[in-house]
């Protein structure tokens, strides 16, 4: 069941469920309202000009939207399961026609499977996002997914994956595919007020950064995106990076 509803000025995104799989102020349509949705763009602070990106569950489209606003260079290919859920993007999120923007209707462990198989590595930049009504999609969960997604990273790129921090085992499960695939070059960062952990994965050629190093870049970031670096970076923690 997908469903659109208006509360209190914010439009959301439900998957027949309480939990909003995105959400959109409708006074301010072009900003990032869920808080995870914000962390998960915590990887700019390594990378801050993102190309060509890889986007694994659509949803609304806000982080789409997002990244076609503050980055005119840069071309995303999005994966959605669910045709409908793409048209409501379209329809009730205010997700544009862009010729930088390519959706495809797949589920997201076939998509990378298959790209995995045919072209060399190419997205600095991979957000996954993708939950069903019940949490993180099985799919996702899996060692080929984590294989295809770190051979289609750019070796200096960084991936992003929204995990459910109350969903004790199969976070478990998630950081350890993380820590195997990505050789333990990874962080995560606890989302405040959320049960949302977001997990990174950096590519063989990136290299760890000390904390103090960043603010600059943290406060250089704020002032541009309108989003809370410096406390994101205050809140990431080296997971498995030595």
């Amino acid at each position: 069941m997908i469903e659109v509803v208006d509360t209190y000025g914010v439009r959301s995104l439900h998957f027949g469920t309480y939990p909003k799989q995105s959400a959109m102020s409708l006074a301010e349509p072009d900003r990032l309202e869920l808080s995870y949705v914000r962390a998960m763009l915590a990887g700019l602070l390594f990378k801050p000009e993102p190309r060509n990106i890889l986007l694994l569950g659509l949803g609304g489209g806000s982080l789409a939207k997002f990244l076609l606003n503050h980055f005119p260079e840069c071309r995303i290919d999005a994966v959605e399961c669910r045709s409908a859920v793409a048209t409501v993007a379209y329809e009730y999120f205010g997700l544009p026609e862009d010729a930088r923007l390519a959706v495809h209707v797949s589920e997201g462990n076939d998509f990378v499977c298959a790209e995995a198989e045919r072209r060399e590595a190419e997205y600095d930049h991979i957000f996954v996002d993708v939950f069903d009504h019940q949490g993180l999609a099985e799919t996702v969960n899996q060692q080929d997914f984590f294989s295809a997604t770190r051979r289609l990273l750019h070796s200096e790129g960084i991936l992003a994956i929204n995990l459910w921090g109350t969903q004790t085992q199969s976070l478990r499960q998630s950081m350890s595919l993380l820590n195997l695939y990505f050789d333990r070059r990874t962080m995560r960062l606890q989302v405040p007020g959320r049960g949302n952990v977001i997990g990174f994965g950096f590519g063989q050629r990136a290299q760890r950064t000390e904390m103090g190093e960043l603010k600059q870049q943290a406060k250089a970031l704020e002032l541009r995106l309108d989003i809370e670096f410096p406390r994101f970076l205050r809140l990431l923690s080296y997971s498995g990076w030595r």
